[in-house]
């Protein structure tokens, strides 16, 4: 959104899916979010999600090729965005109590179905959230 200036405010819709781990930290993907919004036009949706550990409310994998976002990292983005006037709902922490939630992926991954996996010494899973662009 920063190089694309042209395209602010054109947009109904955004998405990113498992990437804001990818960007190189987790003040990077706030700011990418927050960017984001830009392209939208009043009244647009964007949906953003990303990997969550449930391992740590402290301990994560703030830097790198991988990061992991804890509870107080989405607080922030979510306090962020209302700040400048976006809408957010809040988030749901509910870890899950099915068969697989119980059952993490470790490394090497199998490919088969899973809800949540391990990287590190964290188990993780997929959080995800709407935000909206006022009217």
């Amino acid at each position: 959104a920063d190089a694309l200036p042209e395209l602010h405010g054109g947009f109904d819709f955004v998405w990113s899916t498992c990437s804001l781990e990818h960007v190189g930290s987790i003040s990077l993907g706030n700011r990418f979010v927050l960017n984001s919004m830009d392209l939208l036009k009043p009244g647009g949706v964007a949906i953003h999600t990303t990997e969550f550990t449930l391992s740590s409310l402290d301990d994560t994998l703030e830097r790198g090729s991988t990061v992991l976002w804890r509870k107080k990292d989405l607080e922030q983005l979510r306090d962020d965005l209302i700040h400048v006037g976006y809408g957010i709902d809040d988030f749901c922490w509910h870890a899950g109590n099915d068969q697989l939630d119980y059952a993490p992926d470790v490394p090497p991954y199998q490919g088969h179905d899973h809800i949540k996996l391990t990287i590190g010494n964290h188990v993780c899973t997929s959080v995800g959230w709407i935000s909206t662009k006022p009217k």
